[in-house]
């Protein structure tokens, strides 16, 4: 059988990759803090990533019933307390883990194994009936949100504003009657296992998911792993919280704490961005000795794993308990500092190579595609810098029509409330995003650094209203231009964007000591080596298509054009018989090859999305112009450092407005991928100071990518080079 069930005080193995795969990250990191670290971790145990591979397989799978019931109510026993019973109750937290990270994408259920008997029996324990009662009510929504699937906007309805103990009961129950119509809330608390279970299992496949891990390029086979955990209530008394703290600045990457904090309150009221959270000095105040336990934490978990780390906490009467660690996304900005200042201090255990090996070309291409607000821009709002840079577009509040403007090819700024798991596929494609609600830790927070969009977060003068925003009185249509200034936290109105040359004097260390490990900054990247080369799969078309466009190449310039290894390349060439001709030259494509070509290009052409295709074209021609007339000033220009600077300039906004349009064209077309990483090498080089990089057409320049990459849309959306000269 299946290793179903795993509890976290159980030996891993020797493994961490195995371990990652049938735990989760959750889970994995869980154990290691409890085994490695000995911190303060509430007991758990995980259903493993087995269990949701045969799920989605063949549903709920037999004995799984009576393994989780077993283990829930031995989990009752290592916390001196009894699963359901009213004398010592513990309740439950079952959250998603899946093997990568995927925030807020799958569900969580909190206070699993409430009833109203249990719910008076902690108002007994703890003195305190509206806390009680406040957590039955939590779990009532909860539960209906999540595993019923009922509309949030019907529950707020039902629930209204409570305030006191009898107003959460006399809610909680209004709440019980409607959601009857949808299956109901348990009161057996195992039947509340179960659903909460099978909520996180059945999450794996929901459509915020599978939208994230396409984006993320996360295999969809491993399936997520169940963290079953005894709950520790954040909302007990004035000495309690619940907060989330990366152990140093995601977004700039500064040697510094940076963070949420909430008195009185659940986890998921602090990253579902629902609430105007404190930063970490109220934690501060309120519990110094709590805040500096919490820094020593993060030092040793830093140092555990050599790497900045995102931490969830709840403190419970005073008392700290850590709910989760994660190697911390962060801004490409914050990649490349963290990584040096880790390497530069002598107590750290990271190498200078190691961190050279932690920059792709993804960071490097971030970087060179940060702007900056005109100084004179009229500032609409000003919230908190969630994720640096800078965004221009057309003002949205709904997600959907976010989602069709970015199909179009519009450049978006998405402004929410808060955004929720189920607005991804409209933050996909934004250019920004703004919520006026939330923090630096906010679901919107961390997708945008995620991501590189720039955000700003918890900008309390914006008012989300129909068919637009309200700011300090004024209505500000939908469709209006606004630009967001990721960096700053504030919200301008108009097209307020400049080049701007970005100082990240760790970039230039970085490059110091690639060079001194004989290699360019970007080539030694696990994600580089690993993903762009182990992982993508190179075939026969691959490679005689590539060969077509550029007339004929050495296996090493071909290589380099499907972003794989020179030995993938020969092996395909050494099996192309007469399609091809290998010369002293390089390897050209025969006659017999074209026509093979030819065949299979028609029918991509024909199998392809046609019209999502056209409407990433028509900005691409738009693009196009402005290229070209870039590219003809440079060569016509006395190319003085003034002239490098100009078209440096240009072809930073124009990559920028470019990389969404790449993006979709490499989600319809997935053999488009290696264009990303030749654009971003040849951004990368020009931005270093190698100007050949512009337009050479014996180097895989800007411009030798920018015209094949032409050649591939005028195929896939049925045209011809003669249809595009002559503007039919």
């Amino acid at each position: 059988m299946y290793n179903d069930l795993v509890w976290i005080t159980d030996d891993l193995g020797p493994s961490r990759e195995a371990a990652l795969d049938r735990l989760g990250g959750k889970g994995t990191a869980l154990a290691e803090m409890a085994q490695d670290l000995d911190l303060p971790v509430p007991p758990a145990f995980v259903v493993t990533t087995d269990v949701c591979r045969e799920y989605m397989q063949s549903g709920w799978p037999d004995g799984l019933n009576d393994r989780v019931r077993e283990a829930v109510e031995e989990l009752g026993s290592r916390c001196d307390r009894r699963f359901g019973d009213p004398g010592r109750p513990m309740l439950v937290a079952v959250r998603s883990g899946a093997p990568v990270s995927m925030p807020g994408m799958m569900d969580t259920v909190l206070n699993v194994g409430i009833n109203p008997e249990v719910r008076d029996g902690m108002a007994r324990e703890t003195g305190r009936p509206d806390f009680a009662a406040q957590t039955w009510l939590r779990f009532c929504r909860m539960y209906a949100t999540t595993v019923l699937e009922m509309d949030p906007t019907h529950i707020d309805d039902v629930v209204g504003v409570p305030a006191d103990a009898d107003m959460y009961n006399a809610a909680a129950e209004r709440l019980r009657h409607s959601a009857e119509a949808f299956g109901g809330i348990p009161i057996e608390p195992h039947a509340q296992v179960r659903g909460a279970v099978e909520a996180v299992l059945r999450s794996w496949n929901c459509p915020r998911a599978r939208l994230f891990r396409k984006t993320e390029r996360i295999d969809e086979g491993m399936g997520t792993a169940v963290v079953v955990q005894a709950m520790v209530f954040g909302n007990l008394d004035e000495q309690s919280g619940t907060g989330v703290i990366f152990t140093r600045n995601p977004a700039n990457g500064r040697n510094e704490p940076y963070g949420d904090y909430l008195t009185r309150a659940q986890g998921e009221d602090v990253v579902a961005g629902t609430h105007e959270v404190n930063g970490l000095d109220e934690l501060a105040t309120s519990l110094p000795a709590v805040y500096q336990e919490l820094l020593d934490i993060c030092d040793r978990l830093e140092h555990h794993y050599r790497d900045m780390c995102d931490v969830e906490f709840t403190i419970a009467s005073g008392h700290l308990y850590i709910l989760q660690t994660r190697v911390g996304r962060r801004s490409p900005e914050a990649t490349v500092r963290i990584a040096a200042q880790m390497a530069e201090d002598p107590g750290f255990p990271l190498t200078r190579g190691e961190a050279v090996e932690r920059i792709d070309h993804g960071a490097l291409d971030g970087i060179a595609r940060l702007q900056a607000v005109r100084p004179d821009a009229l500032r609409l709002a000003s919230g908190i810098a969630a994720s640096p840079g800078v965004g221009s577009g057309v003002l949205s509040c709904d997600p959907d029509e976010a989602a069709e403007l970015a199909r179009r090819g519009s450049h978006v700024v998405l402004v929410r409330a808060e955004t929720s798991p189920s607005d991804v596929h409209g933050m996909v494609g934004a250019a920004g995003l703004v919520t006026s609600l939330g923090g630096v830790v906010s679901h919107a927070a961390v997708v945008a650094r995620s991501w590189g969009i720039p955000a700003v977060t918890g900008a309390k003068a914006i008012e989300v209203v129909e068919e637009g925003i309200r700011v300090d009185g004024r209505f500000i249509a939908s469709g209006t231009t606004i630009t967001v200034d990721g960096g700053g936290g504030g919200v301008f109105e108009g097209d307020q964007r400049v080049g701007h040359d970005h100082d990240v004097p760790e970039l230039d260390l970085l490059r110091r000591w690639a060079r001194e490990l004989g290699c360019e900054l970007g080539e030694l990247s696990a994600e580089n080596l690993e993903h762009d080369v182990a992982q993508r799969a190179v075939d026969e078309f691959d490679v005689i298509r590539a060969l077509q466009l550029k007339g004929f190449g050495s296996v090493e310039a071909t290589a380099h054009a499907l972003n794989t290894d020179e030995t993938t390349v020969e092996t395909v060439v050494d099996g192309l018989g007469d399609r091809v001709n290998v010369t002293p030259r390089g390897v050209m494509v025969t006659p017999q090859g074209r026509e093979w070509l030819a065949a299979r290009m028609v029918a991509e052409q024909a199998s392809a999305d046609t019209a999502a295709l056209l409407a990433l074209y028509a900005p691409f021609l738009a693009l196009n112009l402005g290229f070209k007339q870039s590219v003809s000033d440079w060569q016509l220009s006395d190319q003085a450092p003034a002239d490098r600077e100009k078209v440096t300039d240009e072809l930073r906004r124009l990559h920028q407005h470019f990389s969404p349009i790449l993006d979709a064209s490499i989600a319809l077309v997935g053999r488009l991928a290696p264009y990303a990483h030749r654009f971003g090498h040849a951004l990368e080089a020009l931005t270093g100071g190698d100007m050949s990089m512009l337009a050479s057409p014996l180097k895989d320049s800007y411009h030798t990518v920018w015209f094949e990459y032409h050649e591939e849309m005028i195929h896939l959306v049925g045209r011809t080079r003669l249809e595009e000269e002559l503007g039919h």
